[in-house]
């Protein structure tokens, strides 16, 4: 975990200690095994250097997972792991950021298929086969800010990040899959770079991604003025008690701001776009469309079709004063003036 990115990390570690979230508990015993693990992931990463080096062949699919924060990215996640025929890098191989490949060839005997329990805790995942966001991977070619790209990739890290992902297919001999959130900023990029990447964008109504950035910001930073989660800016305004539902309104406006753009500069048939609110009401169908656009798969069985997701989130949870400054904000944002609860479309 890269402790940059939170203002008060004693906090933070006392809050999951106290938390009824088992997932929160789980990435205490993760970061932990991280540590244990650094001297074998040493020892395996003249081992991974030769795996990188074999990368070769046709790619097969990779699919992203895009979506701001508290959007349904990792549920989503979570439910494609579990259903789609695919690798994914999962919380164990994650403890080996210098030998990821090696970890994943030596150790896929000890891992059986992925069952979800849509369990999480702000984006990580329970069980060390439970899939990770793989910043441990990703951070050596974009950074080390999780809410943040620092402008474009030179064309030898391109390459070195082509040929990563070629080798874990080698490897795995399946489609690879991720969900990390900071990949919806470099859309355009990771599309030149990959030869067959399909992106998979989950949104949700605003309104109650706002809500539930507040409800972030108090259980990870401690204060709802903290900055949390992608494109997120701390709150400076003194003067007006709820300046951090501004702020936050246009975090929320500005991750969808840099996704419509985005979606404009991709080929359609390689970008598939779902609201939080369908895909909790019909997972099944999502999961079948996106098997068939990106796998050209058809996954359909009776678990899909009974599968159902509670979308009991989206509802009001604050106060009246905090909730009727996130409709103004982001009605006055989205130009949705008519409506209290502004929905963007598919």
């Amino acid at each position: 975990m890269s402790y940059s990115n939170f203002k008060d990390p004693l906090g933070l570690l006392r809050r999951m200690l106290f938390s009824s979230n088992k997932a929160a508990r789980f990435v205490l015993i993760r970061e932990m095994a991280g540590l244990l693990m650094v001297p074998v992931d040493f020892l395996l990463k003249g081992y991974n250097t030769r795996l990188f080096k074999k990368s070769q062949g046709t790619p097969k699919p990779i699919i992203l997972v895009l979506g701001g924060s508290r959007n349904g990215t990792t549920l989503l996640y979570q439910t494609l792991a579990e259903h789609l025929p695919v690798s994914y890098v999962n919380n164990f191989h994650a403890l080996f950021p210098r030998s990821p490949l090696a970890a994943l060839k030596l150790f896929k005997p000890f891992f059986s298929k992925y069952i979800s329990n849509n369990k999480s805790y702000y984006g990580s995942v329970p069980g060390f086969n439970g899939p990770s966001d793989a910043f441990s991977i990703w951070n050596q070619w974009l950074g080390d800010d999780r809410n943040y790209v620092e402008g474009e990739l030179d064309e030898k890290t391109k390459t070195k990040m082509k040929r990563f992902f070629n080798a874990w297919q080698q490897v795995s001999q399946k489609p690879f899959l991720n969900k990390n959130n900071r990949n919806s900023l470099c859309v355009p990029m990771l599309d030149s770079i990959f030869e067959n990447v399909f992106f998979v964008e989950i949104h949700r109504d605003p309104v109650y991604v706002a809500q539930s950035l507040v409800f972030s910001r108090k259980a990870v930073q401690g204060s709802e003025k903290i900055g949390w989660g992608l494109l997120s800016s701390d709150t400076n305004n003194q003067s007006d008690p709820l300046a951090y539902i501004e702020d936050i309104c246009y975090q929320v406006y500005k991750v969808d701001s840099v996704l419509a753009k985005a979606r404009s500069q991709v080929d359609p048939n390689r970008y598939y776009r779902v609201s939080y609110e369908t895909f909790c009401e019909r997972p099944g169908e999502v999961i079948e469309q996106i098997a068939t656009k990106a796998l050209s798969l058809d996954v359909s069985s009776e678990k899909l079709k009974n599968l159902r997701f509670s979308t009991s989130a989206n509802q009001q949870r604050l106060g009246d004063k905090e909730f009727n400054k996130i409709l103004s904000s982001i009605n006055a944002l989205y130009h949705k003036k008519e409506s209290a609860k502004p929905v963007l479309q598919d």
